[in-house]
């Protein structure tokens, strides 16, 4: 299983400016990431492509794209071409997050709050096909990012109780080839942004 984990992958003063914009992000609730177990989390869309992402306020955003696609060539290691939509998560405690698959070839996460502490969990596991067992589980770490195949359940983990910050995480949808998104029948997400 491809499961691919890098830390440091930003300059730091980047990833500090992230992780700042991101505390004044204007976070809407009520947002599920398994369309068969109810659940909300909070979410923000923030484009479909580097323009609209421009047009939404959140361009800070694609410096982590940038980074991770020459550091680590995408297209070379993984045929990774593009990626279609960039959205954030976020939980807090108390907010119990689903097992899901995604849509797309790949999917990246970025963890941006480089204060945030192990003890407060709230890292992202990948489950097995069965969904019984946890076959990598990846700790928050700020400046992390996280890549796996988009169809592995997977599931953010509970944050701790004992912590009362706001856990957000960077995701990019990844495309190894240029195409159209259609509803597939096997996947557990909720929507679809289709051209």
């Amino acid at each position: 299983m491809i499961c691919d984990i890098f830390d440091d992958v930003l300059e730091p003063h980047v990833a500090e400016l992230i992780q700042s914009e991101i505390k004044k992000v204007p976070w809407h609730y009520y947002y599920s990431s398994n369309k068969k177990i109810p659940g909300y989390h909070w979410h923000v869309f923030c484009g479909a492509d580097s323009d609209q992402v421009t047009q939404n306020g959140y361009d800070y955003l694609l410096p982590i794209w940038e980074a991770v696609n020459y550091k680590y060539q995408l297209e070379e290691n993984y045929g990774i071409i593009k990626w279609k939509r960039l959205y954030m998560n976020a939980h807090t405690f108390g907010v119990e997050p689903n097992i899901h698959r995604d849509d797309g070839d790949f999917t990246m996460m970025y963890y941006p709050r480089l204060d945030w502490k192990p003890e407060w969990m709230g890292g992202t596991a990948i489950w097995d096909d069965e969904g019984k067992n946890i076959d990598r589980y990846c700790n928050y770490i700020g400046n992390r990012i996280l890549i796996f195949p988009a169809k592995n359940n997977h599931q953010a983990m509970s944050v701790s109780r004992f912590c009362h910050e706001l856990l957000p995480v960077v995701v990019f949808k990844l495309y190894v080839k240029d195409m159209n998104l259609i509803e597939d029948p096997n996947s557990d997400r909720l929507d679809f942004y289709k051209d």
